[in-house]
């Protein structure tokens, strides 16, 4: 995507700004040839390339400007394809330049006698005027891009510290919380929406991450004890401070729990897990259950696939506990949260020296820390092709090749895998190996949505409620008929995590016993007040008839452009991106 391409509407306003005050007609390309911008007919040319030899490809090459006063005798439109079927009286083209590189060019178009007059009578001043507005789309470009490459950095770099398996918290100089990583947030079990703008005091009491603002020093490996939720935790701490011109602008930590390795990545055994614990007694899951136990009493692959937050990685780690291998490791991977960089390295390992940054004495990867265990590699749609084939050789041949190492040691592993994509078609378009797809594709169990297991919903939100009840220290609460009503009317797209979440957020917001419906998130509560008077007007609705109804409605009620279906969605109690979701499932 071009420059001029990524701020294409501010671009367009600017051609109509020129148009509207100067009254002749504007189009703007980028360095492509495509027209981004245009009034007049031009617009209805907007997002086509520019065939052939024209004047623009000349003010790109020569990055300076053009005018013809006469298109039929000027000697520079002569090399132009379109000069015989041309409607142009004159032009006036300018470059837009930022640094040294051409990005596009500003065209002001005659088509009439009098707009030609004004064009060689005003030349000066219109290109001055020009100019200014190929200075000001540049700098506009600029910023976007600007914007766009820390936008990327930030993003490469949340991955990265996501990664970690040490908890990562950054504070700024009144010890507000400005950044967390996932590791952080499931050691103090928080999310990092709720703990963002908080002082560090009013999140982990007791901290003395807030003292490197006033002293500037610093601490490595200092042990901790921090009251959380009525109970101590201990953890070791290392804090540095953020010094930018001189001046501490802040403070970053990493946590890691007392004595436990930084290193430790293997999830720790649970020995007594069993498909007992697993939540749900619909005929859909006994009937999962069943199949799963017969893959607990072999050693052969498995693979899981289902829909993101069905339970997978549950179902894998019981897998493992009830099988021959279960006092044995259990390391799970996450394929998808994983850098494509880093990823060999943490599957395979690596040897000392091995590249830059590597750690002395090397260090095991997930394969070796899995040896007479199971790994669970998650979200294995994901991988890499190149990695795909490693991993194929590993499974052919038992055997690992850390990075940096020139022999291969051997391991015995028995492999998990999970996804919630369909790998026969990222067969069919080239995008996973036909090969790894079969080696995996052995004993295949897929796990039904949480909206085809409805039966389960109550069942699993009672036991979800309990538990964070206690986790959170609150007192007793039960779900109202009501509100089990709209928790079972809501479509749950994202699943069992998503039924989580809603919980937990119920929870932390409601003092009193009784949760009711309206103490449910927006968007659940909002989803069963349509169904509901949609059931007042035709109880023999189904509530999937009667959603798809209530949708229809509103949008003939406000329409189906844009703003039509933002204020259909306002209408309905719910989200503009939850409409489009519930449009698409319904064929709408």
């Amino acid at each position: 995507m071009s420059l001029l391409q990524q701020i294409q509407s501010t671009t367009q306003q600017v051609a109509e700004a020129i148009s509207s005050v100067l009254g002749i007609e504007v189009t703007i390309v980028d360095n492509t040839l495509m027209r981004i911008a245009g009034t007049g007919d031009h617009k209805n040319t907007i997002g086509q390339i520019i065939a052939g030899r024209s004047l623009y490809q000349s003010v790109l090459q020569d990055k300076k400007e053009i005018t013809i006063t006469d298109v039929t005798t000027d000697e520079q439109c002569r090399n132009c394809d379109k000069q015989p079927v041309c409607k142009q009286l004159a032009e006036l083209c300018c470059p837009i330049i930022i640094g040294t590189e051409v990005i596009g060019v500003i065209g002001l178009i005659a088509f009439s006698a009098e707009h030609r007059q004004e064009l060689i009578t005003n030349n000066e001043r219109l290109l001055a005027f020009i100019r200014r507005m190929a200075e000001l789309i540049a700098a506009k470009a600029a910023e976007a891009d600007s914007i766009s490459r820390l936008l990327f950095m930030k993003n490469q770099l949340q991955t990265v510290l996501n990664f970690i398996a040490e908890g990562i918290l950054a504070i700024d100089n009144n010890a507000k919380v400005i950044s967390i990583n996932y590791a952080a947030e499931t050691m103090f079990r928080v999310k990092a929406q709720d703990v963002i703008g908080f002082h560090i005091n009013e999140v982990f009491p007791g901290s003395p991450i807030p003292d490197v603002l006033l002293d500037g020093i610093g601490f490595a490996n200092r042990e901790v004890n921090i009251w959380q939720n009525g109970r101590q935790h201990h953890y070791m701490i290392n804090a540095k401070p953020m010094i930018v011109d001189g001046f501490i602008r802040g403070t970053v930590a990493s946590f890691r729990t007392a004595n436990t390795s930084p290193d430790f990545s293997a999830q720790a055994n649970r020995t007594d897990i069993s498909f007992d614990e697993i939540i749900g007694s619909s005929k859909v899951m006994e009937e999962i259950k069943k199949e799963a136990r017969k893959a607990a009493a072999t050693s052969s692959t498995v693979l899981i696939t289902g829909e993101s937050g069905t339970g997978k990685e549950i179902f894998a780690q019981v897998i493992h506990c009830e099988s021959s291998r279960g006092s044995k490791p259990f390391v799970a991977v996450n394929c998808a949260a994983i850098p494509d960089s880093l990823l060999e390295s943490e599957l395979f390992g690596y040897e000392e020296g091995s590249f830059t940054g590597a750690r002395k004495g090397g260090k095991p990867g997930k394969f070796q820390l899995a040896n007479g265990g199971t790994l669970f590699l998650d979200e294995i749609g994901d991988m890499p092709l190149a990695l795909q084939a490693k991993i194929l050789r590993v499974l052919q041949e038992r055997a690992v090749e850390p990075v940096g190492c020139m022999r291969a040691l051997s391991v015995d592993v028995r492999i998990i895998a999970a996804t919630n994509r369909n790998l026969e078609e990222l067969v069919a378009a080239g995008k996973f190996r036909e090969d790894l797809f079969y080696r995996l594709h052995v004993f295949v169990l897929e796990l039904p949505s949480l909206r085809e297991r409805s039966g389960d919903i109550i069942e699993l939100a009672n036991y979800l409620l309990q538990k964070h009840v206690s986790a959170l220290g609150k007192g007793a609460k039960t779900l109202t008929a009501a509100a089990q009503e709209a928790l079972v009317q809501y479509n749950w797209p994202g699943n069992i995590r998503e039924l989580e979440n809603a919980i937990e957020c119920t929870v932390i917001r409601v003092d009193g016993t009784a949760i009711e419906k309206d103490d449910l998130p927006a968007k659940i509560a909002a989803t069963a007040k349509v169904v509901t008077n949609l059931h007042n007007r035709n109880p023999a609705a189904p509530p999937d008839e009667a959603e798809r109804q209530a949708i229809i409605h509103a949008l003939q009620l406000f329409g189906t452009t844009v703003s039509g279906k933002k204020q259909a969605a306002a209408h309905l109690g719910i989200g503009i991106a939850t409409l489009y979701r519930r449009m698409s499932k319904h064929n709408l």
